[in-house]
């Protein structure tokens, strides 16, 4: 396939739609695999796993079926959350909202033609002094 690979164009694009989002007053950023670094945010997005396949299926141009994780996170200290979710499900449905028809960069020479979503199931992480609630977005396309 003579296509480029859309992995970083999806990632930009991403980034561009969501990264400082405000959600119920709480500056929502998005990170490349991890965060780093001294002073982390309590709520943010990584883009996580990525995968591509070739879908042969058109006989005039062969397609890309590519999938990205979105892993959505909010952490609280014990003190200040009683468990409620609501935020991380605010997130969760703003970048639902802000990814459902993304366009890839024009440099990419790529356009995405089809989007869907699933929500796998969400995780809640509880330490001593925190609890991380995490949902995720697990974000098909279709790319010619």
């Amino acid at each position: 396939m003579n296509k480029t690979l859309p992995d970083k164009w999806i990632r930009k694009a991403i980034y561009d739609a969501v990264d400082e989002i405000v959600v119920d007053g709480e500056i929502i950023y998005v990170y490349d695999s991890r965060v780093s670094g001294v002073d982390q945010p309590d709520f943010y997005v990584l883009m996580s796993s990525q995968t591509n396949e070739v879908d042969k299926n058109n006989k005039c141009e062969w397609f890309w079926e590519s999938e990205i994780l979105l892993d959505i996170r909010a952490t609280f200290f014990l003190t200040e959350d009683s468990g409620s979710r609501l935020l991380i499900d605010n997130i969760t449905d703003a970048v639902r909202n802000l990814t459902r028809n993304l366009i890839l960069d024009g440099a990419s020479g790529l356009e995405i033609i089809k989007t869907s979503m699933s929500f796998p199931n969400d995780l809640n992480e509880i330490t001593e002094g925190e609890i991380m609630y995490r949902k995720f977005i697990r974000l098909n396309l279709l790319i010619k």
